[in-house]
Order: C-alpha cells, then structure tokens, then sequence
C-alpha cells in the first residue's frame, strides 16, 4: 500500500494506522477490539496488518481482489 508517495511496511503502529485512515489511535484500538482491523502482537506491541487498512479503505488487496467484479 501506498502512502503519501511512500511504500508502507506489512505492519503499523496503531498511530500510524490512525493517520493513514484519517482518525485517531483510540478509534483504531476499538476497530481492532471489534475485528474490523487485523493486528499482531510483536514483542508486546500491538501493529496493525497494513492490508487490513488497504481494505478497510476499499483498496484492491489479496483479500478484496474481487471488489469491483475484476
């Protein structure tokens, strides 16, 4: 997924995730407690799958491949 003319990593932090979705960390952190956001734990800190945001913005992703009948 691209960002602001920027590549992004497979994961994120829940503030970067925030920022790229145009909403705040506690909103994320409550998408990601109903599961409407993918997140992994690594070493204690929890980073949001970036696919999970691509989709969530209704960008064509391994999961969503099919979105607009392709």
């Amino acid at each position: 997924m691209i960002h602001d003319g920027v590549e992004l990593p497979a994961l994120l932090t829940v503030e970067k995730a925030a920022a790229v979705l145009g909403t705040d960390a506690p909103t994320v952190r409550a998408w990601i407690a109903d599961r409407s956001l993918s997140s992994v734990r690594v070493n204690g800190i929890v980073h949001v799958l970036t696919e999970s945001v691509a989709d969530r913005l209704g960008e064509r992703t391994l999961s969503r491949h099919n979105r607009d009948g392709d």
